[in-house]
């Protein structure tokens, strides 16, 4: 029996990075286990050198390492051959005729964060969106519906639209909707890719991060920053809490003198993320997380959640995370702590370490409720009336007891 067709348009060959392809394969796995053939597409946005090449530590418009990043990530799920990537060079994988035969035969194209585009995708009628950067999405759009282009899935192309920003639409939250109907998502982890990690002689609590992404947005004269704002607040934090904290911190503008002075333990984000299996050991290694969030996501209350705080969570590992709004609709106090201020941080540190397996075993537990990526998918799927299979609840299973 032939199965149904989707096509996936993610971000992968241009950013092969351990837990950015940890979130993306975990997509890609859903949504084979319930029912679907999925080919993984992507385009290089129009950019001369768009293309992070780990190895050399540059940008380049060679796509070879990501490529080969790519086909190593889907060779365990027989994705290997299942795959496009576009450049100004023309198509690598699939043709641009088997690509666009593809387009017309899938029964929806599946667009994570917006940053891929084909003309070919207008070949099938049903496009989903998922906006993984709720706010800083919302606002650089247009007020009226632009079409899409080289490095930008307009939502305005689109006929069904996610966020994991589960607060946008409230009364208190300022993120416009531009008439489009955001339905509520949460960041999938295919559970078994992240097993149990128990680590009780762990000592710190650590995240993968840079300082800054991309720069602030603005919108109706209020400023949206990235983590830098948030961070600095609590630089005095060891301080506080004691040198339990641990940066695999990227990105030219941090302070790192500055950090260093104040307790904070620094490490490199390319060595903790150059591949999933060394994001996934980092993470195993870890105490727990302890995060900032973007100002954007903090300011606005729009209920983001991180995909790396839920790789966390899946792993075992007790998460101490700003609080987004995201604490209206997950369980807290726990295995995760949703902190607003130092206080809040100090006192779940001090809750963590009086039971440290407990907070673990339920950091797992709250993965398998909330961030399972099969029952994600499925409840993504069934809001647009596309059909899914019945998949094997064992999946869930750590494979490992706390």
């Amino acid at each position: 029996m032939n199965r149904p067709l989707c096509i996936y348009a993610g971000y992968l060959v241009r950013y092969p990075l351990g837990g950015h392809l940890l979130g993306e394969i975990s997509n890609i796995v859903a949504l084979q286990r319930l029912g679907y053939d999925v080919i993984v597409v992507e385009e290089s946005g129009g950019a001369w050198a768009p293309c992070y090449d780990a190895q050399r530590n540059e940008m380049t418009a060679d796509p070879s390492y990501g490529i080969a990043c790519l086909q190593h990530l889907l060779r365990p799920h027989k994705l290997e051959r299942s795959w496009c990537y576009v450049d100004t060079n023309g198509y690598h994988g699939l043709s641009g005729g088997e690509l666009r035969a593809a387009c017309r035969k899938a029964r929806f194209i599946f667009s994570r964060a917006g940053v891929t585009w084909l003309e070919e995708f207008r070949e099938c009628n049903t496009r989903l969106y998922v906006d993984i950067d709720p706010g800083f999405t919302q606002f650089k759009m247009p007020a009226t519906p632009v079409a899409s282009c080289a490095g930008y899935a307009s939502p305005y192309d689109f006929n069904y639209h996610f966020t994991i920003g589960e607060r946008i639409g409230q009364p208190d939250c300022p993120i416009p909707t531009h008439g489009l109907h955001w339905r509520r998502t949460r960041p999938p982890i295919a559970l078994d890719l992240a097993p149990v990690r128990f680590a009780p002689d762990a000592q710190r609590f650590t995240t993968v991060m840079s300082w800054t992404a991309y720069g602030s947005v603005e919108y109706r004269g209020v400023t949206y920053g990235q983590k830098n704002v948030e961070f600095l607040k609590l630089i005095e934090l060891p301080r506080h809490a004691g040198p339990v904290f641990e940066l695999a911190l990227g990105g030219p503008d941090a302070p790192y003198d500055t950090l260093h002075e104040d307790g904070w333990h620094i490490s490199g984000a390319l060595e903790a993320t150059r591949t999933t299996a060394d994001y996934l050991n980092y993470i195993g290694n870890s105490r727990g997380e302890f995060s900032v969030a973007k100002e954007g996501y903090v300011k606005t209350r729009c209920g983001w959640f991180s995909d790396r705080t839920a790789a966390y969570l899946a792993s075992g590992k007790p998460a101490i995370v700003q609080d987004t709004g995201f604490s209206e609709s997950l369980p807290c106090g726990e295995g995760l702590f949703a902190f607003k201020n130092v206080a809040d941080i100090v006192d779940a540190i001090e809750k963590i370490g009086k039971d440290y397996q407990r907070h673990c075993a339920a950091a797992r537990r709250i993965a398998e409720e909330y961030f399972d990526s099969e029952k994600i998918l499925r409840a993504r799927l069934q809001a647009c009336d596309l059909p899914v299979a019945t998949t094997r609840a064992s999946r869930t299973s750590s494979g490992r007891s706390i």
